[in-house]
């Protein structure tokens, strides 16, 4: 015999925990992990650590089945809670969060661009004050999008040009929204990329680039948004070490 009961909507689950802002920061992360059409394994290692950092887990597993499949009011209701329950701290946090969600590989498709402007906006960053976050978790400047309501976007983006925003790709590696590079090994090549650097950078400057990102990214910074942000910032911080180890061989 089947359980045919309805699974619970997000709303259910978000009314019913004590963890609401673990919730919803899943929500968003789930978010900016599936906007590109897919969610990579190593996407989904962040995700799970987050799912693994509180009681509820088969209730968060419910919350991230829900925002995989994009409903508005979902994401609307976890956004209003994180804008009204976060001080100035706990949103930047939250906007770093999120860009190492979308930077796991290195790489910036243009679905995370404007979503990660999105989330800017939501949390009250300007656009100077986001880039300069950005630049700070990336090691890259935050790179132009364009303008998908153009033709001309579209025509260039049909002849290869533009699939991913310029100034961030690793010259000749550019990605398509659904590309899963998240999944690539750990290669000297994409672990440049998680490092914000290019091919040729000398020793010095990958030492450089992995002090000043371990130093933007460690875990202990994420404590004011809970167990769930530090498990998150754990894992991400595992792949830059990663990187690291990788290139000083």
């Amino acid at each position: 015999m089947t359980d045919d009961s309805p699974m619970p909507s997000f709303a259910d689950v978000f009314h019913r925990t004590s963890h609401k802002q673990s919730v919803c920061i899943l929500a968003v992360l789930t978010w900016v992990a599936a906007c590109d059409g897919r969610i990579a394994q190593r996407e989904q290692a962040l995700l799970d650590k987050v799912a693994e950092a509180v009681d509820d887990v088969a209730e968060l597993g419910v919350v991230e089945a829900a925002l995989r499949l994009g409903r508005p009011h979902d994401l609307e209701l976890a956004c209003r809670y994180l804008r009204a329950n976060l001080d100035r701290g706990g949103k930047r946090l939250l906007a770093q969060l999120a860009i190492t969600m979308a930077i796991e590989d290195g790489s910036l498709a243009v679905s995370e661009n404007f979503v990660l402007q999105f989330l800017a906006d939501l949390l009250g960053l300007s656009p100077r004050a986001f880039a300069k976050l950005f630049e700070q978790m990336a090691h890259r400047p935050f790179p132009h999008a364009g303008d998908p309501s153009s033709l001309r976007w579209w025509r260039q983006r049909e002849a290869g040009r533009e699939a991913q925003p310029e100034s961030f790709a690793v010259a000749g590696d550019a990605r398509d929204d659904d590309s899963p590079a998240s999944d690539e090994p750990m290669t000297p090549r994409v672990a440049l990329r998680v490092l914000g650097l290019e091919d040729g950078a000398s020793r010095e400057a990958i030492h450089g680039a992995y002090r000043k990102l371990a130093k933007t990214r460690h875990p202990d910074r994420f404590a004011p948004l809970g167990q769930a942000a530090v498990a998150t910032a754990t894992e991400a911080f595992k792949r830059l070490h990663e990187a690291y180890a990788v290139l000083s061989a």
